[in-house]
């Protein structure tokens, strides 16, 4: 008999796992992984949010996703430009489709994409 879902079964939510990660060495000291990630709703830009001078942890999460894209696009074409990296995320996490981004991996690096769907 085929399994019933409901509403309330959702896809589960798998973030960044460096074993699963096929790691690429750009040089001796930089360590990247290729990643297809969805981008949260939580991630917000800066003209979607109220102006203020505090630090605000939804924009920062938007920066690092788009970070990743620009990243991504970068390696591919040196003319691609910032703004487009930050109307892809926009697109892609108000239409809910996987992106891919390349993640920095080091120890300074803090961003760990939480929702990733496939390794490159």
């Amino acid at each position: 008999m085929p399994k019933q879902l409901t509403i309330f079964d959702v896809e589960p939510v798998l973030s960044f796992n460096p074993k699963k990660a096929h790691i690429h060495r750009l040089n001796a000291k930089l360590r990247y992984a290729d990643v297809v990630v969805q981008i949260p709703r939580q991630a917000k830009a800066i003209d979607e949010l109220k102006p203020t001078t505090a630090p605000d942890e939804r924009y920062e999460l938007f920066e690092d996703y788009t970070i990743g894209i620009w990243r991504y696009k970068r390696a591919e074409d040196k003319q691609f430009v910032w703004e487009e990296a930050e109307e892809m995320c926009k697109r892609a996490r108000d239409e809910k489709e996987p992106i891919p981004i390349r993640l920095h991996l080091s120890l300074e690096q803090l961003f760990v994409p939480e929702d990733v769907v496939q390794y490159l």
